[in-house]
């Protein structure tokens, strides 16, 4: 029979192994990286895309700010809420930039759209 302090200690021995668990399965297989945007993508996937800024706008509401990115000849949406950096995005981002975008492929009326979860996720490239 164990006495009190040896069942205390594997009661937290068993503790500390399940939060090590929830640990790696929540921050480090969860945060796996994204993979490169196609047709094939699915809603969503994490995905990164690589092209140039065909169009930049505004929302009629919600001050957001919506890119069309050429991509390989398929233009895609790109959505960057307002609270997520769209007006760091609209100040540094032009049309004819070449840029990389990094978020989760999303369906808005019926087409994808890459919405981006910080204004960092939209990169221009040299």
């Amino acid at each position: 029979m164990l006495q009190k302090e040896e069942k205390i200690t594997v009661v937290l021995m068993v503790m500390s192994f399940l939060v090590i668990v929830i640990a790696y399965f929540g921050f480090i297989a969860g945060g796996s990286a994204p993979s490169e945007y196609s047709d094939h993508s699915n809603i969503g996937d994490k995905v990164i895309l690589h092209g140039q800024v065909v169009d930049k706008r505004g929302t009629f509401t919600g001050d957001h700010l919506i890119l069309t990115v050429d991509c390989k000849g398929s233009l895609v949406k790109v959505f960057v809420n307002r609270n997520y950096g769209a007006s760091v995005v609209n100040d540094s981002v032009h049309v004819t930039d070449t840029v990389e975008v990094t978020g989760i492929l999303d369906e808005y009326e019926g087409e994808k759209e890459i919405v981006v979860e910080q204004s960092g996720d939209v990169r221009i490239l040299e």
